[in-house]
Order: C-alpha cells, then structure tokens, then sequence
C-alpha cells in the first residue's frame, strides 16, 4: 500500500470572509503539464509516463464523445505556457478581482494534464488516491494559500471508500479545504451503503460535498445507451443528478446522516424542480415500499441538497426560470461562473430580468454562507 505523506505546512490561513461580493462555487484550475510530478512518489510518476492513467470511462487520454474542442477553454484564459487554470495571476485578473468574487471554491477535475480524465476515477484505486493527494496539495500550495479568496474542494477516490477516508483525515482540517469533491457518475447510486465511510467522514471534518458533472462511472452516458449527438450528449448529462439525488432520498441517507450537505454542480437547476413533483406523487402512492423515510422525499432539499447555477437555463420566457428555482427551493441555489471553460457564466449578466434584487442576493453569497457554514464573525 503507498503511503501518503502529511500535506505539506503551508502558514496560517484565516475563514474565508464574505461580505457583499461574490461566492462563486464552480473554479476549475489545472497544473501545468509536469508540475504534479513533483507532488507525486517516483513510483507512481514513472507509472504514469509509462502506463498512462486509465479511468472508469475506459479511455486513457481523451474523454467521452463528444471531443472538447480547445480543452473547452476561454480563449482568452490561456496563458502564455500552460492551460487555463494553472496562471494564479489569470485567475486573479479574470475572476476574483473583476466579478468581486470573495471565496471561490475550486474543483480540479484532472490528474495534472496528463489526462482529461478525472484522477478519482482511476482503474487503479492506489495511482487515484496519489493523484488526489498530489492535486490537494498542489492546489493548496500554489493557489489557496497565496489567495486566500480561493479555497478548495479536495478531490477523493469516492468509489475507494478507504482510500477516500484517508485522504479526508489527511487533509480535510486543513483550513484551505472547504468541501470533499465528487462526480456525478458513480459506480453504484451514491444512496448505496459502499459510501456510508465517506460520508461518515466527511461529517466528521466538517465538510459538505459537491459533486459535479462527469464523464465515467463505468456506465453509458444515459439511462438507455450511449448517445450519438452533441446535443443528445450534453441534455442527457443531467439524468446522473436526477439518479443520485433520487437514490440519496429514497435510500434514508438524509435520515441516517442528518449532517451531510450535498450541492449538485454544472447542472442546470429548472429540472429539478418537476423531477421532486414526480417523486412525491409517487411516494405518496407507494411509500408501503420504504415506510421508514421519515419525511415528504421534496422535505429533505432545504436541509440537505443545493444546486449551482450553471449553465444556466434560459427559457423563452424568462419568467418560467424563476418560477422553477421558487419551486425547487430559492434558498439552496447557488452561482457557479465554470470559469475558465468557454461557457462562462458572468455574474454580472447570467440572471435574466426576471430574478429580484433579493433572489440574486440569495444566489450570489446569501445561499453560499448556509452552505458552507460561513463562521458568524467571517461575515461583514
């Protein structure tokens, strides 16, 4: 088994503090190419240069169809070496300091460049924890600690419970880290007792999870196959969050963990809110079949479940959105900018007319302090 050495000592770092600027939940930075070798045991980065790194949606350098055409990047967000997401000062000039973004929660969704494909996933769960322990301690060194605007959302082998409880207790009271990463497509609906650990450790060091769209989990891309269209492939993406928020409530993971916090990312929010409709008619005709569920399935949203905002939807009638954000549950949405990724949601322009000057409060920071627990005395 690879040991995992202690993060490295970083200084101190005080709670984020958020007074009227932004709390931007959907940051994707990634190392450039080589950089995480530095992080990783020689062992496993001479794997890596021989081997590659294969993960859970059976491709070694390239992700699910279909192709990301410029890595879906902003054009303007590539530095003069690198990609997007790697130049601190980019982000800084781009996100943070332009949109008055005061804490935001990165998501690093690669093993360092090698790959497009998530190092959580990895085929070999030993090669998946080093990557995420490399990635944690990479993105706390060279972006939180310098920017304390920043804070990160520490990626874990989730389908590796053991592996995955390790590296929470590794690094989780670090006080960079302000959530547990996970991805939408798992190996088994995430209401299955194999994740109960993780959970339980999660709870523990006091950290919510946010799980974000993927690729992977050793399943097609849909409920019924792989598709064959762009647009099939990015509608489809959402049945995983409607699968897993339909397995965490009607499972009782919400009654036996009355402390986990979960907040869906990169998608969309409109669609939830018909989906929780459905699920209480049907409850309520066959609840004989899990009797023990201690609440109305809609009940356990406000307590338990957040989305973000991107992308967002933009129905022909603007209107129609935020009757759907009413209906789903306005306090426990929250904006993500997806920044550096081509369809980059400004906070500035995102929100149709439609939203009030209150509910946009909500989104931006108000929802953002409940979610993460926001201590008293860091809000001005």
């Amino acid at each position: 088994m690879t040991i995992i050495e202690s993060p490295p000592t970083l200084g101190t770092l005080g709670a984020p503090k958020v007074g009227r600027g932004v709390i931007d939940v959907d940051i994707h930075p990634l190392p450039k190419v080589g950089l995480i070798d530095s992080y990783l045991p020689a062992k496993w980065s001479a794997h890596i240069k021989e081997y590659g790194v294969r993960t859970t949606n059976g491709l070694q350098s390239i992700g699910e169809y279909p192709q990301m055409y410029g890595a879906a990047m902003r054009a303007d967000a590539w530095p003069d070496s690198g990609y997007p997401g790697s130049d601190l000062t980019l982000i800084q000039k781009q996100l943070l300091d332009l949109h008055d973004v005061e804490l935001g929660v990165l998501q690093c969704l690669s093993p360092g460049g090698q790959t497009l494909n998530p190092a959580s996933q990895a085929l070999n769960p030993e090669l998946g924890a080093v990557l995420c322990s490399a990635i944690n301690d990479w993105q706390l060194e060279h972006l939180v600690y310098p920017e304390p605007r920043l804070r990160a959302a520490m990626p874990v082998t989730l389908d590796s419970p053991e592996l995955a409880v390790k590296e929470i207790e590794r690094v989780g009271s670090d006080p960079g880290v302000i959530a547990i990463l996970g991805l939408s497509k798992t190996l088994e609906p995430l209401g299955s007792r194999r994740y109960w650990p993780v959970f339980e450790a999660a709870i523990e060091a006091g950290l919510p999870f946010q799980f974000h769209l993927s690729t992977g989990g050793g399943n097609p891309n849909t409920g019924t196959g792989w598709t064959s269209y762009h647009p099939e492939y990015h509608v489809g993406h959402v049945q995983s969050f409607q699968s897993q928020l339909l397995s965490l409530i009607l499972s009782g993971t919400f009654d036996r963990f009355p402390q986990l916090r979960v907040m869906f990312v990169e998608g969309n929010v409109a669609h939830f809110a018909p989906l929780l409709a459905r699920l209480d008619y049907h409850w309520s005709n066959l609840r004989s079949e899990i009797p023990d569920l201690q609440r109305k399935p809609s009940e356990y949203i406000r307590d338990h479940v957040w989305v973000s905002t991107q992308p967002i939807d933009e129905p022909t009638d603007p209107t129609h959105l935020t009757e759907m954000v009413e209906e789903f549950c306005s306090d426990n949405v929250l904006y993500a900018s997806d920044y550096p990724h081509f369809d980059f949601d400004s906070p500035d322009t995102a929100f149709p007319r439609s939203f009030s000057t209150e509910l946009k409060n909500k989104i931006l920071r108000e929802n953002g302090k409940r979610f993460f627990q926001l201590p008293m005395d860091a809000v001005q």
